[in-house]
C-alpha cells in the first residue's frame, strides 16, 4: 500500500475506534470520543472499554478485536503499560493506521523508549502506520473528521499544519481564527515513532485542499528527505516553518519533548533558503505570512510604498521597512503629481506618505499600485474603521439616527473603493498589507469583512506587516518572479 493510500486512511477513515474510550468527563478517551460523535459524519464509530459496557451512549467493546465491522483508524488512549497489547489486538483486527495518544515513552527513555520500539515492530509486521505517540490527534475539515479534543475553533480552509508540539499548535490555530483563516489539515505529529514529518509533507504536497503549509518542528528525523520533498513542494505551494532548538538549551528542551533530533541550525537555515522554504521565528508569524500567500500576488521586488495615518506613523513604518532589508523608493513624477491632486496641501510630497491630518483614503493607494518604482504597499490606520465611529463619539439620541445613515453611506462609499483597489492590486500584481487595530464593532463593517475575504486582514503593528512582506519578497526571489532573482 502507498504512503498516499496509508494516509488516505487516516485523513478520511471509512470507520473509527477509540480505545480507552471514557465516560469520565475531561479523559481523552471521553474528549476525542465526543469530539467524533459532535462530527456527525455519518461513519461507524465504536468506543473500547475493558470495564464499560457502554459509553457516552455506544456500546462498548473489550477490545477492537471484538468490534463486528471493519475498522480503519484506531485512536489510542490507554496508558503506556497496555500500549503492546492494543497494538497487538489492532494487527489481528486488520486496523489500516493508528493514533497513539499515549505518552511516556521515548521521550522519557528506559522503559518508555523500549515498549516504544516494541510497538513500531508490532506495527510494521501488521503493516499499520502510526502518528504518534505522545500527540494530540488530528483534523480534516474537508472529511469532516477530528480525534483532537483540545483545538477549539478551527474552521474549513487551505493551510494545513503539521506540528511537533501539542499546545504549539493550538496557539497558531487560535490566532489563525482570529487572522481569517480556514485549516485543510492538522497532525500533531508526536515522536513520529513512525509516521514522520516528511511523511506528512509528502502526502500533502499533492492534497487539493491544501494551499499553503505551515508546520512547528523541533527537530528532522530524515533531513536529507525533508529538503528534497521542500524543493519540489515550495515551487508548487508554500511551506512556512516555525524550527524551534536555536539555542543550545532549545536543543535540549526539543530532546526531552519529543525525542526528536534537533541539528546544526546555521546548516538547517541555509538548506530552508537553498529550498524555498520560509522560516519564521515566532508561531504567531506562521499566520502572519500564511494570511497573503493564500490570495495576494507575490511581491515583484524590494521596493515599498507606505501610506500613514500620520507623521509619527510614516516614520516609523518607513524604518522599520528598510530594517527588515527592504527599500523605500521615491514616487515617479507621475505618481506625485496625481498624489497631489488627490490630497492637501500638508501632505508629505514623498514617500512615506503622511496625509498631512486628512483622513487616509484608498485614492491614495491607486497611483501607487501603478506607480512602476513600487513593488508592495504597507498602509497603517485609518481604513475598514467606520463601522466602530459610534463607539468613538458619544452623541445625544437626537443625532443617533442621522449619524447611522451618514456612516452607512460612507461605509457603502468604502467598499466600492476596496473593490477597485482589489482589482488594480490584482492588476499590477502588487501585495498591500494593512496596519490597524481591529476590535468591537469594526469587526462587523462591511470594509473589513471584504478586506478579510480577500486575504487583506490588519496587522497589530508595522514591525509584523514588514516582517512578513520580507518573507514574501524572499519566496519571490526564490521563485524567480522578484526583479534580481
Amino acid at each position: 500500500m502507498s504512503l498516499k493510500e496509508q494516509l488516505g486512511y487516516l485523513f478520511n477513515p471509512r470507520s473509527v475506534a477509540v480505545i480507552g474510550a471514557s465516560n469520565q468527563l475531561g479523559k481523552w478517551g471521553y474528549v476525542i470520543l465526543a469530539r467524533l460523535q459532535a462530527s456527525r459524519s455519518g461513519r461507524p464509530l465504536y468506543a473500547i472499554n475493558k470495564r464499560e459496557t457502554e459509553v457516552l451512549g455506544l456500546r462498548a467493546y473489550k477490545s477492537v478485536a471484538d468490534v463486528p465491522g471493519p475498522v480503519d483508524l484506531a485512536v489510542i488512549t490507554v496508558p503506556f503499560q497496555a500500549i503492546v497489547e492494543v497494538m497487538h489486538d489492532c494487527v489481528r483486527k486488520g486496523v489500516k493506521v493508528a493514533i497513539i495518544i499515549t505518552s511516556g515513552l521515548a521521550e522519557i527513555g528506559g522503559e518508555g523508549a523500549r515498549l516504544e520500539e516494541e510497538v513500531v515492530k508490532i506495527a510494521r509486521r501488521g503493516g499499520i502506520r502510526f502518528v504518534g505517540p505522545n500527540c494530540l490527534g488530528h483534523l480534516d475539515t474537508h472529511t469532516n473528521v477530528r480525534t483532537v479534543g483540545f483545538l477549539p475553533g478551527v474552521k474549513k480552509g487551505n493551510v494545513a499544519l503539521l506540528s511537533q508540539s501539542g499546545n504549539s499548535s493550538q496557539s497558531v490555530t487560535h490566532y489563525g481564527g482570529q487572522m481569517g483563516i480556514g485549516f485543510s489539515k492538522f497532525v500533531s505529529t508526536g515522536n513520529e515513532a513512525d509516521l514522520h514529518f516528511e511523511d506528512y509533507l509528502e502526502y500533502l504536497a499533492d492534497d487539493d485542499d491544501t494551499k499553503v503549509i505551515l508546520g512547528y518542528v523541533e527537530g528532522f528525523r530524515e533531513g536529507r528527505r525533508f529538503f528534497e520533498l521542500a524543493k519540489e513542494i515550495t515551487k508548487k505551494k508554500p511551506i512556512v516553518i516555525m524550527k524551534s532548538g536555536r539555542t543550545d538549551a532549545g536543543v535540549r528542551a526539543a530532546q526531552s519533548h519529543t525525542a526528536s533530533l534537533a541539528g546544526s541550525d546555521t546548516v538547517l537555515d541555509a538548506a530552508f533558503k537553498q529550498c524555498g522554504v520560509i522560516r519564521v521565528e515566532e508561531l504567531s508569524e506562521l499566520v502572519d505570512v500564511a494570511v497573503p500567500l493564500l490570495g495576494q500576488p507575490l511581491p515583484r521586488g524590494r521596493r515599498v510604498g507606505v501610506l500613514a495615518m500620520g507623521g509619527g506613523m510614516a516614520v516609523t513604518a518607513a524604518d522599520i521597512v528598510r530594517r527588515e532589508g527592504l527599500e523605500m523608493p521615491p514616487f515617479s513624477p507621475v505618481t506625485m503629481e496625481r498624489l497631489s491632486e488627490l490630497m492637501s496641501v500638508r501632505w508629505s510630497r514623498g514617500n512615506p506618505i503622511d496625509p498631512g491630518g486628512d483622513l487616509v483614503s484608498y485614492h491614495a493607494l491607486w497611483p501607487m499600485l501603478e506607480d512602476e518604482n513600487i513593488d508592495a504597499i504597507i498602509i497603517v490606520g485609518g481604513v475598514g474603521m467606520i463601522a466602530s465611529f459610534p463607539s468613538w463619539v458619544k452623541l445625544p439620541p437626537s443625532a443617533r439616527k442621522g449619524l447611522a445613515e451618514r456612516r452607512k453611506a460612507i461605509e457603502d462609499i468604502e467598499v466600492q473603493d476596496l473593490e477597485k483597489t482589489i482589482e488594480l492590486m490584482k492588476k499590477h500584481q502588487k501585495p498591500i498589507l494593512f496596519v490597524t487595530q481591529v476590535t468591537g464593532a469594526a469587526t462587523r463593517g462591511l470594509a473589513y469583512r471584504k478586506l478579510r475575504e480577500n486575504h487583506l486582514n490588519f496587522y497589530s503593528n508595522p514591525e509584523r506587516a514588514a516582517r512578513t512582506l520580507r518573507h514574501l519578497v524572499e519566496y519571490s526571489e526564490y521563485l524567480g518572479i522578484a526583479r534580481g532573482s
